[in-house]
């Protein structure tokens, strides 16, 4: 095995790692607490494994040097970040409704949060350890992890059949968060448009939607234009790979 395979594999079996004890510890906490509390004190147990969503991804660019390869550092808004929010437009085209007991500092906040460690972990951490690969092996690892990881949906609803779906269209979502993340160089980019994707979920109309028959086809036309804006993502970096190797004009 040449240097660069032995170096990409120990990358990708670090990244894999990293995401896995994510994983682990959240469903040991959700397993644990399902065996030792009340029904009625899950919602504390749930809150752990949010908060280790935050502390892990903190703790594991601190441990591993990463602070300055994960992005957090800059902010830099690309036309194509701009371009990505069309990714909200059909959710909000179902109408807009705030949930019964929802206030919207504090789902905001809650988002803000959520998307803060869920970024640091997968577009943060594990991008920069994925960061020598080729750029697509790389968006492919990413997003599967990162949909994976949303199978806990699984273990704290029990509806498996809907995890599994969730897991799939998720990593959808990754791989656009991935995309905004390489084509910024900003995490912050990331954050900032998964925070306001989740928002849109919270705050469309879905149940309206639903009833109608149309809520499908929002989230359906939402997932077309994140693998329009990935595929046009990844065609750019090859054009520019092509045109880097063109040998100069004599």
């Amino acid at each position: 095995m040449r240097t660069n395979d032995r170096s990409d594999a120990r990358s990708i079996t670090l990244a894999v790692g990293l995401a896995a004890f994510q994983f682990a510890l959240a469903l040991g906490l959700l397993w644990a607490g399902k065996a030792w509390l009340a029904p009625a004190a899950f919602g504390k147990v749930k809150l752990a494994v949010f908060a280790s969503t935050v502390l892990v991804p903190l703790a594991a660019v601190q441990l591993l040097g990463l602070w300055r390869a994960s992005g957090i550092t800059r902010f830099r808004p690309t036309p194509f970040f701009i371009l990505s929010f069309l990714c909200c437009v059909p959710l909000l085209m179902l109408g807009l409704r705030i949930p019964d007991g929802t206030s919207i500092g504090g789902a905001v906040g809650m988002q803000a949060i959520n998307a803060f460690g869920e970024e640091l972990l997968f577009r943060g951490a594990i991008f920069a350890l994925l960061a020598s690969l080729p750029i697509g092996r790389a968006l492919l690892i990413n997003a599967l992890l990162f949909g994976a990881m949303h199978l806990l949906h699984g273990v704290m609803d029990g509806d498996w059949l809907a995890a599994i779906e969730q897991a799939g269209l998720t990593a959808i979502g990754g791989a656009i968060f991935f995309a905004i993340r390489a084509e910024t160089g900003s995490l912050w980019a990331a954050i900032l448009l998964h925070m306001v994707l989740n928002l849109s979920v919270i705050f469309s109309n879905g149940e309206a939607a639903r009833a109608a028959g149309t809520l499908d086809i929002a989230v359906t036309a939402e997932r077309l234009i994140e693998l329009a804006l990935v595929g046009w993502f990844l065609w750019r970096r090859r054009a520019r790979v092509v045109a880097a190797a063109q040998p100069l004009p004599a």
